[in-house]
């Protein structure tokens, strides 16, 4: 067996360190506090931080940081933990009250990712998968997430990465965007009304913790087989079932 050189494959164990420690970590570690635990300079943790929540696998929260939903949904996977269980079982209800697909989607930079996905009883797929990453502007679970942040970060948010148009519904200016969020929290919940998607219309309600949104239940639907009023009229059961899922992660 031939052996790997002192130089080969350093970036990825370092990735795996960075891991290690915030999958040890009794909580949210600063970036300080994880470059000591790693033995980096700082500079190079936080580039590492970047690509590690770029890609979903750690997760920023108010300058401290985490495990990201990517590597929550490998472990979980991995190891049929109870909670992970029971949020497919809370899901898996909601579907069959509803009769439609459901998705549980966590923020992941500037993206969002499907961690959990059950399929209606109609007779189409909807083209998503666990795992995938999706656009925040476009889809009713992204713009639960960007209803809680604040307008300068959703300004720097749009700078970085634009408004690109997956339809013709698609808001593609900062201020249509924006008058739709004022709206996604009047109201307390979130559609995408064939704006990412041709023919397919959603309905996300947040899922917070410590009253941070960290992502949304989404209800997608068949424009051509579900008109909007039914659409909305999911609400309340979707609110009983992200309740059920907060008290879950908690």
């Amino acid at each position: 067996m031939t052996s790997m050189s002192s130089g080969e494959g350093a970036a990825s164990r370092k990735l795996l360190r960075v891991l290690e420690a915030l999958g040890s970590a009794e909580g949210p570690l600063r970036l300080a506090s994880l470059a000591a635990e790693t033995g980096m300079a700082k500079s190079t943790a936080h580039r590492l931080l970047a690509v590690l929540v770029a890609e979903g696998w750690a997760a920023s929260r108010e300058g401290s940081y985490e495990l990201g939903p990517r590597a929550r949904a490998v472990a979980a996977a991995a190891i049929r933990d109870p909670v992970n269980a029971s949020v497919d079982a809370v899901l898996q209800g909601l579907s069959t009250e509803v009769s439609q697909t459901v998705h549980l989607g966590l923020a992941a930079g500037d993206h969002f990712i499907y961690t959990h996905k059950v399929e209606g009883p109609q007779g189409f797929g909807i083209a998503s998968h666990v795992g995938m990453k999706q656009l925040l502007h476009s889809t009713a679970i992204g713009k639960c997430i960007l209803a809680g942040v604040g307008d300068a970060e959703l300004a720097d948010l749009v700078r970085r990465t634009g408004l690109p148009a997956r339809t013709t519904r698609t808001h593609d200016t900062l201020d249509a965007l924006l008058a739709d969020l004022a709206g996604v929290r009047e109201r307390g919940f979130a559609l995408d009304d064939e704006e990412n998607e041709d023919n397919i219309r959603c309905v996300a309600v947040p899922v917070r913790i410590n009253a941070k949104t960290i992502g949304a239940i989404s209800i997608s639907t068949v424009t051509l087989l579900t008109d909007l009023d039914t659409v909305v009229g999911f609400v309340p059961a979707m609110n009983k079932a992200a309740a059920r899922v907060q008290g879950l992660l908690t």
